[in-house]
This record gives C-alpha cells, structure tokens and sequence, in this order.
C-alpha cells in the first residue's frame, strides 16, 4: 500500500513516513521543498502539486495548510480529489483543544466523518518536542527557568508518558 504523509518533513509527518517504510508500506512525503527519493512537490495552495503527489496512494496523514482562517475550503477539494482516486483512508492530525462542531479543523473533521470510508482524527494535547527544542517557547521557558508556563493558572496539567504498538 501506498500513502501520502502531507507536512512529511515535521515533527509528526516524518517519525510516520520512517515508522511506514519500516513496516514495508510505500510512502510519498510531501513537502514544498523535497530534496530526497520518496518526497513529492506538495502545496496545499497550488492545487498542480495535488495530482502528481495522489498519484497512486491508498492513504492520506493529513497535516492541514497552516495559518489559514477556514482550512476545509482548502482541504475539501484535495479530499474529494484524492477519493475519486481511490483513497479509502484518512488520518488527520487535530488538536484536543478543538471540538468537531468548531470552524477550521473541526470543519475538516465533520467532512472526513461525511465523506471518507476510513477516517482518523488525532486530538493531541502536547507534543515532547515542544519541551526539547529550545526555539519552541515551552523548551526555551524549561531550559532557562525550570518552569512550563500554560493557561492553566494555578490548575495543573496532567502529562502521561505512554507508547503504542501495533
């Protein structure tokens, strides 16, 4: 099986694109800026990028277009697109902090649910990145204060260590 991991090259899409090629599954990373084998010209707002990148895939990690008001007007057509091709499945990475019936991803989420015959929405709450790159605000704060500032005033935040195999 083919599959198409968008935003191939981050912090999500990559470690999936390796664990994918470990398991024997082809994969297409796409990116703006592919300089490997494997990666495919993919940009979310030049819809020529699309075609060559769907190519032949039976599954989509969808990472949505960023800094984008209303996403699904973006990634609507992509889906249909890619669906009329053949994709049956869909991951989509969301955010625990938003609910289905929410514009922007949630609006994604309510088209995958509609639309597509295997569908998936990831609702992570943090990613352990965010603790260890220092250019992100949460590493910055821990490596020079000690301390990891949240909106939870005096509340706390729970964080679990866990992993999963398959």
């Amino acid at each position: 099986m083919s599959f198409l991991i968008t935003g191939g090259t981050g912090h999500t899409g990559a470690p999936l694109a390796q664990a994918l090629v470990q398991r024997g599954c082809a994969v297409r990373v796409g990116t703006r800026a592919p300089q490997q084998a494997g990666q495919v010209h993919f940009d979310w707002l030049d819809e020529q990028t699309h075609e060559p990148a769907l190519a032949g895939v039976v599954g989509l990690y969808l990472l949505a277009p960023p800094l984008v008001s209303d996403p699904a007007s973006i990634v609507g057509g992509f889906v249909q697109r890619a669906l009329a091709r053949g994709v049956r499945r869909v991951v989509l990475l969301s955010s625990s902090a938003i609910g289905g019936d929410e514009p922007g991803l949630g609006s994604i989420e309510r088209l995958l649910r509609a639309e597509v015959p295997e569908w998936t929405v990831l609702k992570p709450s943090w990613f352990m990145q965010n603790f260890t790159n220092l250019s992100h605000h949460h590493g910055r704060s821990l490596a020079e204060t000690g301390q990891l500032y949240t909106s939870t005033g005096t509340g706390r935040v729970g964080f679990r260590c866990s992993t999963f195999a398959h």
